[in-house]
């Protein structure tokens, strides 16, 4: 049976691992902080240390949205309003909880990815501010975006090969 327990207890520890970058970053990075950089790694943008923390709270808010926001609003739905191969069968009266389930199981997985990538890139982008100037890591970067990028293939095949199989009748 499917549990979102695991991958919601690694959701939460994740947003408290984030308040604990957020809280010991704030005092060591400067008052204006580098906050987009070219492909080179080097400063093209910058932000207040308040609107940059805004950005990262607004992150953390849309990965919590997504990891548990969207299967409720999936769950109140009118099935009319969703989109699923065999949605019939997948949201009759007798496989409609088990559905509902496997959607807020995948969903928290996928905010688990989504949470883990954006606070890498966070971490990434403090630790360039602490640099004079700053120098984002693009070698560290690049790896962890391919596997954000794998990881949510791996996660959206899975969605689609769940649904798409012919129900059994």
């Amino acid at each position: 049976m499917l549990n979102t327990r695991l991958p919601n207890s690694i959701f939460f520890a994740l947003v408290a691992l984030g308040a604990v970058q957020l809280s010991y970053y704030a005092p060591r990075i400067p008052e204006i902080l580098g906050s987009h950089f070219s492909g080179g790694g080097f400063v093209n943008g910058w932000q207040t240390k308040a609107a940059f923390f805004g950005t990262e709270l607004a992150m953390i808010i849309l990965a919590t949205v997504v990891s548990f926001g969207i299967p409720r609003i999936i769950a109140a739905a009118p099935v009319a309003l969703i989109n699923l191969p065999h949605k019939e069968y997948w949201l009759a009266p007798e496989q409609r909880e088990g559905t509902l389930v496997y959607i807020r199981v995948w969903s928290a997985w996928f905010g688990c990815g989504l949470l883990t990538f954006l606070l890498f890139a966070m971490e990434l982008v403090f630790r360039a501010n602490l640099h004079t100037p700053p120098q984002f890591n693009n070698a560290a970067f690049i790896p962890a975006l391919l596997v954000f990028v794998a990881f949510d293939t791996m996660l959206v095949l899975r969605l689609i090969l769940y649904f798409s199989r012919t129900p059994a009748r």
